[in-house]
């Protein structure tokens, strides 16, 4: 895929994302590991990565969902005095990746985590750069700010990248190595239901077989390990508390949320609106994925629009996610076809922002995020249908 060199329009949106990316980190006073940042100067959420393998394969599974004593668990481990306010909920299968970075020091477990999903990025970067012989595009995307967002909250954005992106890519070719991408996926139960909605309204059913094998694989291995309990206590406790926290609009809990359900409960719409807003949004979200993914989804301009879709088609999701679009997004926003939108722009450069933002009451992502996946899905359906009158003409000619 040749990529043009830089003019100044990409250099000044380049410069603007690393600008507020530093000055979003260093707003959170990443000096201080006893405050808002804990144990390292980054990945703030890996401590739940860390803590909660350490708990459940200590026989203290049960501290996971009761939060008081999760809390002094955290403030022990750390020697704070401030509660961290910070939840683990994701499906018992993920402890299945978390568990090894767990078994070290957490401030090398924090970095090794960090440079693992930073390949990730690399890698799928690499990936969608197919033949070039580009590399820079590969820095840009590692250290863009849904990059910068994602190793500030320490999450797996590089490796959900990765696995999205291959599993969309070779859905049709290797159907197994593609389901086996979906299974990790289930790491984000929602995201992955909505990438294997699409998957299935464009036909790739034998993917989907394959990855509902490997996620009762999973599933299995990890009640084996860590025991039946654990999935009792997500089913009953974890699942309805986070729930809850979307349903009863917790905006404490919920606070980097980049969808139109978050936008327009937090200014100020009763919860009824703010549902139909969203399920306007998330129909049209499906069917712009379902429409892009019918052309191939190893461009990235057909990325960014699946992969977006799937997110803010979700009533909650947070801004450190867009990072599993980071490939993708940063070779539109370098001049990639059919480029990146005025408000995709925006939307990246403003993702490390998200608290920030909210501090001052400004739901903006809320919007961007959703207007950027509407503008992208138009650019691609508009090229897609002035190009197909073109080569008809070229036929005729010939």
């Amino acid at each position: 895929m040749p990529i043009p060199h830089l003019q100044r329009r990409e250099m000044a949106i380049l410069a603007g994302g690393a600008m507020i990316s530093a000055l979003s980190w260093l707003a959170m006073v990443p000096w201080n590991i006893y405050g808002w940042m804990i144990g390292a100067p980054l990945g703030r959420d890996f401590v739940n990565f860390w803590m909660a393998p350490r708990l459940v394969l200590s026989g203290q599974g049960a501290v996971l969902v009761d939060l008081p004593a999760y809390s002094a668990a955290i403030k022990t481990a750390f020697g704070m005095t401030r509660d961290p306010l910070l939840v683990f909920v994701y499906p018992p299968h993920a402890l299945l990746l978390f568990a090894p970075f767990a078994a070290l020091p957490f401030l090398l477990g924090v970095l090794l985590w960090t440079a693992v999903n930073l390949a990730g990025l690399a890698l799928t970067t690499r990936i969608l750069l197919r033949e070039s012989p580009a590399r820079w595009p590969i820095l840009v995307a590692c250290v863009s700010p849904p990059a910068v967002a994602m190793m500030m909250y320490g999450h797996f954005g590089g490796l959900l990248a990765l696995a999205t992106s291959v599993a969309l890519i070779d859905a049709g070719r290797r159907p197994v190595l593609a389901g086996l991408c979906l299974a990790f996926l289930s790491t984000k139960p929602q995201f992955a239901c909505a990438i294997g909605l699409m998957l299935l309204l464009t036909g790739q059913w034998r993917c989907l077989a394959a990855g509902a094998v490997a996620t009762l694989a999973l599933v299995a291995a990890s009640a084996g390990l860590f025991g039946f309990e654990v999935w009792r206590q997500f089913i009953t406790v974890t699942m309805p508390m986070q729930s809850a926290y979307i349903t009863g609009f917790d905006a404490k809990m919920i606070e980097t949320s980049v969808t139109a359900y978050f936008a327009a409960r937090y200014s100020g719409l009763p919860a009824s609106a703010a549902w139909a807003i969203q399920g306007v949004v998330s129909a049209a979200c499906l069917a712009f994925g379902v429409a892009a993914l019918r052309r191939g989804a190893r461009d990235p301009g057909v990325l960014v629009v699946v992969i977006l879709g799937a997110l803010v088609m979700q009533p909650y999701v947070s801004h450190y996610d867009l990072a599993i679009a980071a490939p993708a997004l940063a070779l539109l926003v370098l001049g990639h076809a059919p480029g990146a939108a005025p408000s995709t722009v925006a939307a990246w450069i403003l993702v490390p922002m998200a608290r920030i933002l909210i501090v001052f009451d400004l739901p903006i992502l809320g919007v961007l995020v959703p207007s950027a996946l509407f503008a992208q899905a138009h650019r691609l359906l508009h090229a897609q249908r002035t190009l197909v009158p073109q080569h008809a003409a070229l036929d005729a000619a010939a």
